[in-house]
């Protein structure tokens, strides 16, 4: 839900630019980014839109933190492996191309955390969340803690260990998500992706 420390927010929807599910039979093993979705006429205004900060003297240095966070929905079997994914995509790279394909390409992107594992699913759907806080240091390195909850499987706060150097600084906080299931597939829905001031 959006409040007043929200910097940038997508929702999950039918409409255009509102995010798209990921489907079973796209996302299987492959690593797939969240994206929104295209006009139903024109088939544009979709593809995978980072979350991005923009330009600002808010967090270089300054110990801003920024609360990354996701809440959704996995339908399918009753238990699998699931890891998400958080990558900051350097702005030299925007606008990032459809990356749903099974060969996406991931160019000058850098992992930010993993989070998830083997996860025993409800019934029929499960919920999850994914909470992270990080800040950008005066030398442009990204690192922070993030914890995560599949169902009944919980990730404790944990350190952020690949701590990305962004040579662009702010202009390279552009956020992406992507999932990825073990063998037996699962369908994701991405509810919401936000951005917060922490």
């Amino acid at each position: 839900m959006a409040n007043a420390n929200t910097i940038r927010r997508q929702v999950s929807g039918t409409q255009q630019l509102t995010l798209a599910p990921l489907l079973e039979s796209v996302i299987t093993t492959n690593e797939t980014a969240f994206q929104l979705n295209n006009n139903a006429l024109t088939l544009a205004g979709g593809g995978v839109v980072p979350l991005s900060v923009g330009v600002t003297p808010l967090y270089l240095g300054t110990g801003q933190v920024m609360r990354i966070r996701a809440t959704g929905t996995l339908v399918g079997l009753t238990s699998s492996t699931v890891l998400f994914t958080l990558y900051v995509a350097p702005a030299s790279v925007l606008p990032i191309a459809d990356t749903l394909a099974a060969a996406q390409a991931k160019t000058g992107w850098q992992e930010v955390f993993v989070t998830g594992g083997a996860v025993s699913i409800g019934a029929v759907s499960t919920t999850f969340t994914i909470d992270a806080r990080l800040q950008l240091s005066a030398t442009k390195v990204l690192s922070g803690e993030f914890r995560s909850q599949i169902f009944n499987t919980v990730t404790d706060w944990a350190t952020t260990t690949d701590n990305p150097v962004l040579a662009g600084g702010e202009a390279d906080l552009n956020f992406v998500l992507t999932a990825t299931m073990a063998a037996y597939a699962l369908t994701a829905t991405l509810d919401e992706f936000a951005i917060d001031f922490e």
